[in-house]
């Protein structure tokens, strides 16, 4: 019998019993044993053991007495058998007293076969599927150190002024624990009266990892955590907070996770939607199926057992996910402590007078239930509030919050709530949050306000290669008017005739109108498409036609730009725009005419970066995350490739930088041997490359060049010295085999050396020249052997 069912609180239960075939267990079943064993006096036996069709490979002791098979209790746990008493049992156990166990006795064979139900195995339950992956770590070896700059400078001209701005950001990794990082952003404008300059500090801020444990520590400028009914934060200080993307292969959501049961060895297969999930042998007894979730929302999962006979059973099983839960037992957390920056982007170092605290952290409970919690304070202000994450079965997810603020007289409540239904063809996400005038966070200390009310919903259909949506927006404020927005989308792919959208927006408080849009595309292939737009305002309509070709993803390449427009928003726009390995420049103008002038612009950008890494300089492109410098021990021209795509070649230093990289993650780099001299071998033609967050590595691929000499010795009268002679070459004692007619063959001889070949007369000595090159095959013909 093969049974399936739901563990812990993943799923609703299943209980699904499958038949096995009558032909799955012999058909000589017997507990008698054979005529010629003398019944009245027992006898033991030593045999071969296989319990439910899996042989053991091991001899146990039995003992026949009186037609029954007895063994010691031991004995039967040590097969992974259990049966009522069995913790208490000793001595000898009658076979036959176990519930449903039957035995066959092969006495040419001296072979024993236990066939035993499920419920009398107790050995642990096979394990099928998903495991936490191992942390990924760093290689101690590919540490370096490293200054990188990334820079985005922009500059436009229009009828009447000119401006330019330019932002950089200066990396340095690899010197000391963690990365350093600062940004800083420069403006300039001239023309019409409005000359002005300024150069801002943006971000400063040491960041070091623990993969380990999933903690990030932040000194300086950073973000506060925050949860789905609180704010994040802008501020300075220290950050100490749980960060998944150092284990970017863990799952956090709650697994698919199966338990179930088979007499017989069996092969397990999970199904999630269609798309096989985890497949292995499982024993017979109890076994268990994880697969890790690759949809969010409502989904249907199958398990198909397959016998030893070829029999199969299939269960299907729904299920929900959502990325609103964590796993039970795991944890997401995050505390700052600091003060608030103020007039970010506009003053370098400006902020709160008052030191603010805040925490956040969410905790898996259950795989139904997740927990959240969140609490701040500052100059007299302390908010705090809870929260929660339930799923409902497969009818979703709700959540709940409530939180307090107390700040001198004033006491403040806010309330939220939400549900979420994801399904194949329908989705639906409501969403609310309330406050009364005197709630409080610290962001309200220095002016920002928070609503009273900010409310959500949204609607989708699947119309197989299309969407259809529906959405509605309210807030409003204190003393300001409130805002109130409908909405409707229609999208669809038509393959190769292009894709088609149209929506509409309605501003329900009347201060907008009505606003809608159609648009489609076409494309046209080479990375090339064109599209056409009709937009609807309150003030005006207007339509726009274009082309572009967008640059490659990867390698080097061009792209471009063209469109215009008719209407309230007339115009047109030109660009084009170049990616090299050294980072990316658009070049563009434009023209916009409203109904008293029309203004011309031109403008002109470029992004990219400079290293200094292993005492060399190199103009790159603008680095997002992480990145290698290959280097191949100065081998020039040697094919470097990122996950199995060529991504350039080595420089005359031997050397490629290699970008993007996945921070954490296993990113495959190999070389090309096919590639490599002749005279040149190479330890390892691939790694896994892990990169720490926005970093450098370098990934050596450890090369040497190689002197191969050929040449034949021979003896003083001429003759050749027999094939498998063991000669000794001096310096180092190094032995060497004679080959056939006196060939030699050696790797990175020193000059001058002395090969002492054994002859029937005596020792004869043939001595290398005294100068070789350091690299290269030479043949230096016959050697005499003196």
């Amino acid at each position: 019998m093969t049974t399936l069912k739901r563990r812990r609180c993943q799923w609703t239960v299943l209980a699904a019993s499958l038949s096995l075939v009558a032909g799955v267990l012999s058909p000589a079943w017997s507990a008698a044993p054979p005529a010629d064993i003398d019944s009245s006096r027992g006898q033991d036996l030593y045999l071969e053991v296989a319990v439910n069709h899996v042989e053991l490979r091991r001899i146990e002791h039995f003992v026949v007495r009186d037609g029954h098979i007895y063994t010691d209790a031991n004995t039967l746990l040590g097969l992974g058998l259990t049966w009522p008493g069995a913790a208490t049992a000793s001595g000898l156990v009658d076979l036959t007293s176990l519930p449903n166990l039957q035995t066959q006795y092969d006495v040419a064979n001296q072979r024993l076969e236990i066939f035993a139900p499920v419920e009398l195995l107790s050995g642990p339950p096979s394990e099928v599927g998903y495991a936490t992956p191992p942390v990924p770590h760093l290689d101690p070896a590919t540490r370096a150190p490293g200054l990188l700059l990334n820079y985005d400078f922009y500059t436009q001209r229009d009828n009447d002024t000119t401006s330019a701005s330019g932002w950089t950001e200066l990396r340095l990794f690899g010197v000391g624990p963690g990365i350093w990082r600062t940004s800083n952003l420069t403006q300039l404008t001239r023309g019409y009266g409005t000359d002005s300059e300024r150069n801002i500090r943006l971000d400063t801020s040491w960041q070091l990892d623990f993969p380990d444990s999933m903690t990030t520590v932040t000194m300086g400028d950073a973000l506060s955590g925050a949860l789905s009914w609180t704010r994040t934060m802008r501020f300075g200080g220290l950050r100490i907070s749980r960060n998944f993307e150092l284990q970017p292969y863990r799952v956090t959501v709650p697994l698919a996770s199966f338990v179930g049961e088979t007499a017989v060895p069996s092969l397990v297969d999970l199904y999630i939607n269609g798309v096989r999930q985890a497949q292995g042998p499982v024993a017979p007894g109890q076994f268990q199926v994880v697969g890790a979730p690759v949809i969010s929302g409502a989904g249907t999962a199958q398990i198909v057992v397959t016998d030893i006979t070829g029999q199969r059973r299939v269960v299907n099983i729904p299920f929900y996910n959502s990325t609103r839960l964590l796993q039970k037992g795991l944890s997401d957390w995050s505390f700052e402590v600091g003060a608030l920056r103020l007039d970010y982007g506009i003053r370098s170092f400006s902020y709160a007078d008052n030191a603010m605290f805040s925490g956040s952290g969410r905790y898996g409970v259950t795989d139904y239930l997740t927990l959240e919690a969140h609490g701040e304070t500052s100059h007299g202000l302390t908010m705090g509030g809870v929260g929660a994450a339930v799923r409902l079965g497969q009818a979703g997810v709700i959540s709940a919050s409530f939180a307090t603020s107390n700040h001198g007289s004033r006491r403040g409540q806010q309330y939220g709530a939400g549900y979420e239904w994801r399904g194949y063809g329908f989705s639906v996400n409501l969403s609310t949050l309330r406050r009364n005038d005197a709630f409080q966070d610290i962001g309200t200390l220095e002016g920002s306000t928070l609503p009273l009310s900010s409310s959500q919903a949204f609607l989708g259909w699947n119309l197989g290669r299309g969407q259809l949506g529906a959405s509605f927006v309210h807030q409003t404020y204190q003393d300001l008017p409130g805002a109130s927005y409908a909405g409707l989308s229609w999208s669809q792919s038509f393959g190769r005739f292009g894709y088609f959208s149209v929506g509409a927006n309605r501003d329900l408080e009347g201060h907008g109108g009505t606003t809608a849009y159609a648009y489609w595309s076409l494309p046209l292939g080479n990375r090339v498409q064109t599209w056409a737009s009709a937009v609807h305002q309150g003030r005006g309509n207007t339509g726009t036609v274009g082309a572009a070709q967008s640059i490659p993803g990867d390698s080097d390449g061009w792209g471009w730009r063209v469109q215009a427009s008719a209407g309230e928003d007339a115009g047109g726009q030109a660009e084009i725009s170049q990616l090299t390995r050294f980072g990316q420049w658009r070049l563009g103008g434009q023209y916009l005419r409203n109904q008293s002038a029309g203004n011309s612009t031109v403008y002109a950008d470029v992004t990219g970066g400079v290293l200094l890494m292993q005492g060399h300089v190199f103009p790159m492109r603008r680095v997002y995350d992480a990145f290698a410098l290959v280097s191949t021990d100065g081998i020039a021209g040697v094919p470097v490739k990122l996950e199995n795509r060529l991504i350039g070649t080595t420089d005359d230093n031997g050397l490629l930088l290699v970008t993007p990289l996945n921070a954490w993650q296993n990113n495959d780099l190999s070389i090309d041997p096919r590639g490599l001299p002749a005279d040149v071998s190479v330890e390892r033609v691939r790694m896994q490359a892990v990169p720490s967050t926005g970093s450098g590595m370098l990934a050596r691929f450890e090369m040497q060049t190689m002197l191969m000499l050929d040449f034949s010795v021979h003896s003083v009268t001429g003759e050749a010295i027999p094939a498998g002679t063991q000669a000794v070459l001096d310096p180092g004692s190094l032995p060497v085999t004679i080959g056939y007619d006196g060939r030699v063959f050696l790797e990175n001889p020193p000059a001058g050396a002395r090969l002492s070949v054994p002859l029937n007369t005596g020792q004869c000595v043939a001595t290398l020249p005294d100068t070789l090159p350091q690299r290269g095959r030479i043949d230096l013909g016959d050697q005499p052997c003196r």
